[in-house]
């Protein structure tokens, strides 16, 4: 009988699939990932408009038209983007509807700080999450941020 075999295999899966939760391939943005190197950002992207070194856990940013990329040691570890052209892979984009991005990822974690509201859905090693910050029903930004 092959029924409790494939009990076996969904049971995992459905742990998985808890409110904001999202794959580790998710944590993009504009096609630029946590991990890539500054070699890589450069060739998906070109040349930054503008480069700003930083006395701090992220330690560099190259700033394009519509994303920032920030660095430690040369890795990418944070993601910044407030205008439409840098989108998640599933194509949540700055300027969406809320109803859209609930559509996508389904319900976020809502998390209220100093700096104001923020919907987040946690990746699947939990030291990195997609930062979604509102302004009335639409998405005013949308940032991959990690733990240092």
């Amino acid at each position: 009988m092959k029924t409790p075999g494939i009990l076996l295999l969904l049971v995992p899966l459905l742990a998985c699939a808890e409110e904001g939760a999202v794959s580790d391939r998710e944590l993009s943005l504009g096609g630029v990932a946590i991990g890539d190197t500054a070699a890589q950002v450069v060739s998906r992207l070109g040349e930054p408009k503008r480069k700003v070194p930083e006395q701090d856990f992220l330690d560099l940013h190259y700033d394009y038209a519509n994303l920032r990329v920030s660095f430690n040691g040369g890795i990418v570890a944070g993601l910044q983007a407030e205008t439409r052209g840098a989108c998640t892979p599933k194509g949540l984009c700055p300027g969406d509807r809320l109803d859209r991005m609930r559509a996508l990822y389904g319900d976020p974690i809502v998390s209220d700080r100093e700096t104001g509201r923020s919907y987040e859905y946690i990746g699947g090693d939990a030291a990195c999450w997609l930062q979604i910050r509102p302004r009335g029903k639409r998405v005013a930004s949308i940032a991959v941020a990690c733990q240092p």
